[in-house]
This record gives C-alpha cells, structure tokens and sequence, in this order.
C-alpha cells in the first residue's frame, strides 16, 4: 500500500521494531515453554493413567522375594480382568530412574531395591485396585499396588498453574505492545499533523488517514514481530538441544515441532493485527478531536 505521509522521517519507524522485537521474542519463548509443558503434560497422564506399578518389598539380601513368589504374582497379574501386559523393571533400569532423585553414588550403593512391575492396564477397563491389593499382598506380605493417582493429581494441578501464570505474562506483554503502538500513532499523527490537514483539505475522508497509520503501525509491528520470533525460535532450539545433552529423563523435552512453528508464525501475525487495529481506533478518535 502506497502512502501519502512521510513516515520515513519518523524515530519511531527506526526504534519502534526494535522494542517491538524484543518484546515478542519473550513473548514467544514463553508460549513455546506453555506448549512443551502441555504436551509433556498429556504424554504423562497418559502413561500413568493406564498404568499402575507393583512393588514387591525387598528389605535385605536374606529376605528377598523368590523367583517362585515373583512369577506366582505376575500370573496373579496377567489373569486379573484389565490388565494388557505386564513387565519386570530390570534393577539397572531402576538405578537409572533414581539417579536424578538420589545421585550418582546413592545408586550404584548396594541398596536394597524392590522387585517393581511394571502392569498396563486395557483402556476403557475399570480395575478393582483394592482387590488386587489384598490378592497379591496374600503371595507377598508388603506388596503395594500403586496407580499414582496422588502423584498426577499433584502434578496437572501445578503444571496448570505455571502455564496459566506463563500465559497471563504473555498476554500482558502483548497488551503492552498495543499500549505502546496506540501511542506512537497519537504521537505520529501529531507529528504529521501538516499532511493529515492538507490529505483533509483535499477531500481524504477519516478513515482513509486511518489506513495510511494503520498500514504503517501493522508493517513495523511485523518486522519486530517476525524478527522477535524467529530470535524465539534459535533460542529454544538452542535451549533444547542442551536439555537433550544432559540425558536426563525427568526433565521434558524442549525440541523443536511442528506446533512450535505454527505457534511463532500465529504469534507474529497476531501481534500484526494487533497493532493493525489499535491503530485505527487511537487514530480514528484522535481525528474526530483535531478536524
């Protein structure tokens, strides 16, 4: 779109982007941990939802459940209604998993470990926990039927609650950058308040001075936005690719996908319609007060 203002000559067409830019890359870099925090948090409750864990108590080397014991509650298990699969934790497997809780040389101690199992439950097939427990506890006294019901519970309660906090920050800084380009055409159209009187004195109707503002204030939005989000982008692909370095599985993935991108690309282009309609309504009201 041709414009008939001079907003070349302006300071704001020089910093604004830049402002604009990095406001948008802290915006962006939040909803991208909002979105890996969502679907972390979906795969978790899917696994523990159809899942539930057997500990077999192991109080010392004497008084280790035997093989016999084992197999007798795993058949117990694999013939109990509900229940699709049912695996033995390897104790070098159940090493790895306490590393990030005890450290490296708490798990290589030589601790008693319980004998733990692994059981996928059918989905759509209520369990009779309970039932189960006093089945099995009746083959190995101290037996515990766990289905982390407490522990997800705890954990979609507090991961809704750092992604509403995250999301409200990145509402707030969008606000701002309305805030902020609402100013900027006040100030703009004061600026050029020579040209807009001569496009008025020669028949340019209101809202035609609108759009040569509102076409200004979306172009320069845009480019911040588009370079804040793709600073967003580098940084959280360079963020995830150190979180993969440390192998650790407790710690969610912050790779880079598919809905990342369409994020950034929904971000910038909000942020464009944003100041597209900010700026005709503080310039449309400021009109009506100076002609």
């Amino acid at each position: 779109m041709r414009t008939d203002i001079a907003f070349s000559s302006d300071d704001s067409h020089r910093f604004l982007p830049w402002l604009i830019g990095m406001m948008v890359t802290l915006a962006a870099l939040l909803l991208c941990f909002v979105v890996t925090i969502n679907s972390w948090v979906i795969d978790r409750h899917g696994d523990y939802t159809h899942n539930i864990t057997v500990n077999i108590p192991v109080l010392d080397s004497e008084h280790a459940p035997s093989e016999e014991t084992i197999g007798q509650i795993t058949s117990a298990l694999e013939q109990s209604s509900g229940v699709l699969t049912v695996a033995r934790v390897e104790p070098e497997k159940l090493r790895k998993i306490l590393v990030p809780w005890l450290g490296e040389e708490m798990s290589k101690a030589d601790l008693p470990l319980p004998v733990v199992l692994d059981v996928t439950l059918k989905q759509g097939v209520t369990v009779d926990i309970p039932k189960l427990q006093a089945a099995l506890s009746l083959l190995a006294p101290g037996t515990e039927v766990d289905t982390h019901e407490a522990w997800v519970s705890a954990f979609i309660s507090f991961s809704t609650a750092i992604r509403t906090v995250i999301t409200m920050f990145a509402v707030l800084i969008v606000v701002s950058i309305a805030l902020m380009i609402a100013f900027t055409s006040r100030a703009s159209l004061h600026l050029h308040k020579k040209a807009v009187h001569l496009l008025h004195s020669v028949g340019a109707e209101d809202k035609y001075i609108a759009r040569q503002f509102q076409h200004e204030a979306c172009m320069v939005t845009m480019r911040g936005a588009s370079a804040g989000c793709a600073i967003a982008a580098l940084g959280f692909w360079g963020m995830g690719f150190y979180m993969q370095s440390l192998g650790n599985p407790s710690i969610p993935s912050l790779a880079m996908g598919k809905t990342h991108f369409i994020l950034l690309a929904s971000v910038a282009l909000s942020c464009g319609i944003v100041a597209w309609a900010t700026a005709r309504i503080s310039v449309l009201k400021q009109l009506k007060q100076m002609l």
